[in-house]
């Protein structure tokens, strides 16, 4: 295990975050489910949490994982996120736990840089990037976002595809989730 240690320079403040929707219209955005974890960021040499406290992964993950900043969330399927809690505060890594990789912080839009991710994590056994697809309309956004809360799921994150890396928010990635949208209509 790596050792603990607590930084300044990956922290809330340089990671992407995305808004609420608010009705947009997301023909033409990219969908995936929005996994219950825990954010993790790896760096290239070391994994981080939201809050800048270093992740005490395994070390056979050091290895695995590329030599790029990626971002995602340590997470451990639907009803998991007490594993994901335990592995990201403690270094408790069950086999459950999988580093899901939605973003890298790299140069291009979202379309390049999902790219670079399928490339980077063909075959990782600790590192998945997560599944994104296309919606024609806001209304398949809605019914997929129906399917994953039917399924236990949290919601759905909808990303602009000329959406580029940089710290904060952005209304390039809007975060759909059952309390904020009818789900029922």
């Amino acid at each position: 295990m790596t050792a603990v240690a607590k930084i300044a320079v990956i922290d809330d403040s340089t990671l992407m975050h995305g808004l609420d929707w608010s009705g947009q219209d997301l023909a033409g955005w990219w969908i995936s489910e929005k996994l219950h974890g825990c954010r993790a960021y790896w760096d290239g040499r070391a994994m981080w949490t939201r809050n800048g406290n270093q992740v005490r992964i395994p070390e056979a993950w050091c290895a695995w994982l590329p030599m790029i900043d990626l971002d995602g969330e340590l997470w451990a399927g639907v009803y998991g996120y007490t594993e994901a809690r335990l592995a990201t505060q403690y270094g408790r890594f069950s086999p459950a736990v999988k580093f899901m990789v939605f973003d890298a912080n790299l140069p291009g839009d979202f379309l390049d840089r999902q790219a670079t991710l399928h490339n980077a994590l063909v075959a990782n056994p600790c590192a998945f990037k997560v599944s994104h697809r296309l919606v024609p309309s806001t209304a398949d956004a809605l019914a997929q976002l129906r399917a994953v809360r039917a399924q236990g799921g949290e919601g759905i994150i909808a990303r602009h595809p000329a959406n580029v890396y940089r710290a904060g928010r952005t209304n390039e990635i809007l975060k759909l989730k059952g309390q904020l949208v009818r789900i029922d209509a």
